[in-house]
């Protein structure tokens, strides 16, 4: 475990995903019951529903502006456009089957690590005082902005595009470590019922997480209480469109009530299928199937097929309600682990 510096918080900042726990929190701390935030920071990927950029406005102008809260949005890129740039060496964690052997994987979960945790650290840093060094020539392209990327030379194509290191300015720059002695508690919205989710893994040397609600004793049903009290009576969950990690409920709900965004995602999976040097087809669905064929309706596993790496039980609680875990920088369990030291 990272341990806690002997001085008190230069600053208490809020890790907002604009879901239940986190709105929750913001609305504790504007009010008064929790210790006064110096801001909270929203990693947008991009790619969340209408609904939360929805939400987001409205928590900034009615609960954060006039309680001094200032909110920052960071970014790194929109995510669907990145995993379907041959430039760029980026991917969601799909579902995966090899056409010829009929082998089922996934691929690893790196996008919270690049989407969330890394941008959210950087704003820490910058908010506690941290320099950024003068752009110097990107020494992947050699200061010309394009390359021919590593992958492509290994399947023999010599086109050459944007670098993906530089994102093609040909010069990088670098958000340097804060002073020494200073340090941001980072509040993280886990409620009692995800109290195995708790870790350190996002601490660093400037970055000290907390846990409000566990400290409030406060379950996601209680935060669901205490927002409609408020009047506050629906919430988004945070999560981008075209996640492969949602289950058949959050299919169905999105197709039915937002189908602007299910036609996104549907043109997303068709597109996302397959790439330059893949011989694995990738899917949304964990039927493995195109989204707009996935049997989605079907509750009950026995109802359709399917073949993966999951046993029976958790198999079927997976495809109808998805990843419980959502995608929290802090405790992305799916995939490979998520450290400070690789976001840093």
């Amino acid at each position: 475990m990272t341990t806690q510096p002997d001085t008190p918080p230069t600053l208490r900042l809020l890790s907002l995903g604009a879901g239940v726990q986190s709105t929750t929190l913001l609305m504790l701390a504007a009010e008064g019951r929790l210790p006064g935030l110096d801001g909270a920071i929203f990693a947008d990927t991009g790619w969340e529903p209408a609904a939360v950029y929805e939400h987001l406005d409205r928590l900034e102008e009615e609960i954060a502006k006039p309680a001094g809260i200032p909110i920052y949005r960071v970014s790194t890129g929109r995510i669907q456009d990145d995993v379907l740039d041959p430039d760029k060496q980026r991917s969601l964690p799909a579902h995966t089957r090899d056409p010829e052997t009929g082998e089922d994987g996934m691929l690893n979960r790196r996008c919270t690590q690049t989407y969330k945790l890394t941008p959210i650290l950087r704003q820490t840093r910058l908010l506690l005082g941290a320099t950024t060094s003068d752009p110097k020539p990107c020494r992947y392209c050699d200061g010309k902005g394009k390359r021919i990327a590593p992958w492509r030379i290994k399947r023999n194509d010599m086109t050459p595009g944007p670098c993906s290191v530089c994102d093609g300015t040909g010069t990088l720059s670098r958000v340097n470590q804060p002073p020494a002695g200073v340090w941001a508690e980072t509040w993280i919205g886990f409620s009692t019922d995800e109290i195995g989710r708790v870790s350190d893994r996002g601490d660093t040397r400037y970055s000290r997480s907390r846990h409000p609600l566990l400290e409030l004793n406060m379950s996601r049903t209680q935060c669901d209480a205490y927002l409609k009290h408020h009047g506050w009576t629906s919430v988004e969950k945070s999560a981008c469109i075209g996640c492969p990690f949602h289950g058949n409920a959050e299919w169905r709900r999105m197709r039915d009530t937002d189908p602007e965004s299910w036609r996104e995602a549907v043109a997303f999976d068709k597109a996302y299928r397959t790439g330059p040097g893949l011989r694995h087809e990738r899917f949304l669905h964990i039927s493995r199937l195109p989204l707009s064929e996935a049997p989605i309706d079907k509750i009950r596993r026995s109802e359709w097929q399917m073949d993966t790496i999951f046993d029976a039980a958790y198999e079927a609680e997976l495809a109808e309600n998805g990843d419980p875990d959502g995608c929290s920088p802090w405790a992305c369990r799916s995939g490979q682990p998520v450290t400070a030291e690789d976001a840093a």
